[in-house]
This record gives C-alpha cells, structure tokens and sequence, in this order.
C-alpha cells in the first residue's frame, strides 16, 4: 500500500478519502499543506503594490506615476530615484497600469461586442437603423453607430462584479511549499513552483472567472471554483475543480452520493508556440453546467454538474514539476448572478441578424429597433416584438467598423469592471484625457476611470523595436 501511493504521488494524484470531517478529499501532487522538512506551511502575506507601473515592449518595467501625455511632450514619467521628469515616446511602449484606479460598484445588463475587439458593459437606452443608445457608468449615454456594433449579450439578473484584480493584494491567502511559488508583482500572480492561492469570495449565487495565463514552459494549474477551504485543496461536494495545461482542460467533481469523478477532458486550442490565452469559467448553478472559454470562445460545456455544497471560495493550485516553469496569472475578475446564463455564441458572420432565445431558440431575420423593453425582429414578413428579458445574445450582419488610423498614439483603454475602447489619443492630465475614436467620435472622461492603457495595437511581438535590456532596471530597485 505504501508502493502504491508513492507511484500516486509520482504520477500527480492519489486517490480520495475522507477528511476528518467526512467529507471527500482529493489530494494532488503539490499539495502545500505541509512546508520544508514537514511541518505545516502557514500563511504568507504578498507585498503592498508599488504604485502605478509603465510597462515596455521588451518586458522591462518602471514604477512611478504619470504626470502628462501629449502628442507633442510625449508621456511624462515621475520616478522619486530620478532628479527629473522622464520623457518617454509611445513606440517602445506596452501597457501602463494604474494602482489608484478601484472597483467599482455596477450592475450592467448588456455586454457590447464591437468588430474592432473593443467591449463596453452597460444598458442600451435605444437601438434604430443608424445607432444605438448606450449607458455607462464612466462615460454616461453614448451614441454608437449601428454597423460598428457585433454582437450584444444581455446580462442575466444581478449580476454582478465581485472580484476584479490583483490590483492589492488584501484578502488573498498563500500557501507557499517553495520558497518561490506564488509571488505578487505589477499587478499580476506570479507562481514558480508548487503552491495555493485562494480568496474568500461570497459566492452566493452562479459564477464566472475570467483571467488572462501566461508561460515560460509547461505547466499545471487546478482551479477550484465553490471550495470551502481557500489555504488548501479541500476536494469537498458541490465544488468543481478544473485542472488546466497548455494543451488540454478537464473537469473533477464530488458526485452526489460522495465519489469524486473526472469528466472528459478536451484539447486546448492555442496556436502551437503560443505562451498565453484569456481563460473563462462560467458556472452555472441552475443549468447544472460548467463551460470552459479559451480567448473567448466556447471550447466545452460540461453539463449535470454538481453545486449542492455551501463553499463560496476560489483557490488557484500550481502543481508543476519543473523547477523553471513559470506561470503569470493577470486580469482576474470574478462575477455572479442569479438564474440562468447562455454561453456567448460564436457564429460565423451572415447577412441576417440573429436572436437567440431563453429557451434557447433562435430567429434569424432584421433587428428593427429596441425600444420600452423590447425588440422588434422582421422576420420572413412578420414582426415580432421580444422582451428583452426573453433575450440571451443578439448577433448583428458582418459589422463594418471604422478603421482607426495606425500611429504610435493609438491606445486601448481598459475600465474597472470590464470593458475597453481604443482611440487615438491627444491629451491627458488631472484634468482630463481626451481623445477620438473611428467609432464614438471625440471621447473625454476622467483619468481615474481608467484602470490600465494600451499601447502600440497593431504591432506583432516579433516586429517590436527591442530597447536595449536593463536600460532602466537601476532607476526601479
């Protein structure tokens, strides 16, 4: 017996057995409940964030605070080790990242696709021929011209944001089994080596988790989703534990009379050299299902699953063997609502509009209008009016969406609680950021609405201007 659950331990699992509570639990390779020489691993604190963090296209990075940007000066760059303002030009440039930008309390009920890959999340006020009518919180009603807009979901009800981050690191619980395993740093969870990282939640109702993963080799990460314990990995009834690795993602439960079983697993459809995909967890507690989404597309529902357990938690768990893997997890948002949720489709472009259904039904015609809560649908010489309410997605013809003239100032803002616009840029400072974009026109909002900018969208990593390496590691010790 002894033989038999050393080859488990190699091999990355062993089989369950009850806890001391008599309750299920799997136990997996890398589980850090015990530290070096075998006594309990405690609970470590990460480190406070380091301010805002300018980000360059070869990877390096330097913390400070933005003070300006304008087409003429540049961006302005405040560092306290500098005797001066530093001037910098947007081509070497990748992301700027704020830390003063915080969660904020919303409760959209739409989510809009656009064709240029830009996303906003609000309420539609009105929809005709030539535009759309939208609200939301940072930029109140907008006008958007119809044929830019792709698609829109229509949020279940209270939904919800729950968790966006890792902007600080409060409230998070680490279990590290190596001295390097999970570490904070510019905004991001960075794991190299076996550990836990888990947060207390709330989970009150069905969820989603979405975040982006990055990696320098192969790697194996659990996510649980619905976990009692958040300092260890506790495989209890009703929770659900997805193992994720380049190349393929797999589903664990508890069933419901007390066995743990693994569904089917699918491949991972990320382009062979790749080394980060967006990752999206939907759970969806009265469908009884779980989908899996890799850069936003629907890569596997797995239905009859089981939620009966009281856990609201989520735990990240890296297992990896290997003593260079290293893995990166950034843009973590979790959200929740009640009732039902249908997977965003993904439908090939056409010349008809499409309506998808609660009941999962769909019509194929002309979208006419949105107007008093509902929509008005042309189809094969009928009009049908729609509840809103009655609406899952609708998908509009192929969108044809302004092209954004290409320069070093064209930029792609990210919002707390989701979405994102890119434009070209002209101004920002305290008092405001302004700019124009192909789609809305001229923009202004206030600076601290923005969580994270974009820089240099078009341009593959390969074709970048490479900064000479170090070039400013002694100004950010």
């Amino acid at each position: 017996m002894k033989d038999k659950a050393l080859l488990c331990l190699l091999l990355g699992w062993l089989p369950w057995a009850p806890g001391a509570d008599g309750q299920v639990q799997i136990l997996r390779f890398g589980n850090p409940n015990f530290g070096a020489g075998g006594t309990p691993a405690q609970p470590e604190k990460m480190p406070e964030p380091r301010g805002d963090v300018l980000e360059f296209w070869d990877g390096s990075a330097l913390h400070g605070s933005l003070a300006a940007m304008s087409l003429q000066d540049g961006l302005t760059w405040l560092v306290p080790e500098a005797s001066g303002p530093i001037h910098f030009r947007p081509d070497h440039l990748s992301f700027l990242r704020f830390s003063h930008a915080q969660a904020v309390s919303m409760k959209p009920t739409c989510h809009l696709w656009f064709g240029n890959g830009d996303d906003l999340y609000g309420s539609i006020s009105s929809l005709d021929n030539e535009k759309l009518g939208f609200n939301t919180w940072f930029g109140g009603t907008m006008t958007i011209p119809r044929p830019a807009v792709r698609a829109i979901t229509f949020l279940s009800p209270n939904f919800s944001v729950v968790y966006e981050g890792p902007y600080d690191t409060g409230g998070w619980e680490v279990i590290n089994s190596t001295p390097n395993s999970w570490t904070f740093h510019d905004g991001a969870f960075i794991g190299a080596g076996p550990g836990t990282l888990g947060r207390e939640m709330g989970l009150a109702n069905s969820c989603s988790v979405d975040f982006d993963v990055s990696w320098n080799t192969f790697f194996t990460l659990d996510v649980g989703i619905y976990c009692d314990a958040i300092d260890r990995m506790d495989f209890n009834t009703g929770s659900c534990l997805l193992n994720l690795t380049p190349a393929r993602v797999s589903l664990n439960q508890v069933d419901r009379i007390g066995g743990p079983f693994s569904q089917a697993g699918v491949p991972v459809p990320v382009a062979e050299g790749k080394t980060a995909m967006h990752v999206g967890i939907e759970c969806d507690k009265e469908n009884g299902t779980v989908s899996v989404f890799v850069n936003h597309n629907l890569i596997k529902t797995w239905k009859d699953c089981n939620f009966s357990g009281a856990g609201t938690g989520i735990l990240f768990m890296q297992r990896t063997m290997f003593s260079s893997a290293t893995l990166k997890l950034s843009h973590l948002k979790v959200s929740q609502w009640q009732g039902r949720c249908e997977p965003e489709t993904s439908s090939p472009a056409t010349n008809s509009d499409a309506v998808y259904l609660v009941n999962n039904d769909k019509a194929a015609g002309k979208i006419e209008s949105i107007a008093d809560g509902k929509a008005r649908l042309a189809l094969a010489g009928t009009v049908l009016d729609i509840p809103l309410d009655r609406i899952t997605q609708m998908d509009f013809a192929e969108s044809k969406v302004p092209a954004e003239t290409p320069g070093p100032w064209q930029v792609r803002a990210h919002f707390p609680g989701g979405g994102s616009i890119s434009f070209q840029l002209e101004k920002w400072n305290d008092q405001g950021l302004a700019g124009r974009s192909a789609i809305f026109g001229a923009l202004a909002f206030q600076p601290n609405s923005v969580r994270e900018m974009e820089f240099n969208l078009g341009r593959a990593k390969e074709d970048s201007v490479v900064t000479q390496a170090k070039d400013f590691e002694e100004l950010d010790e």
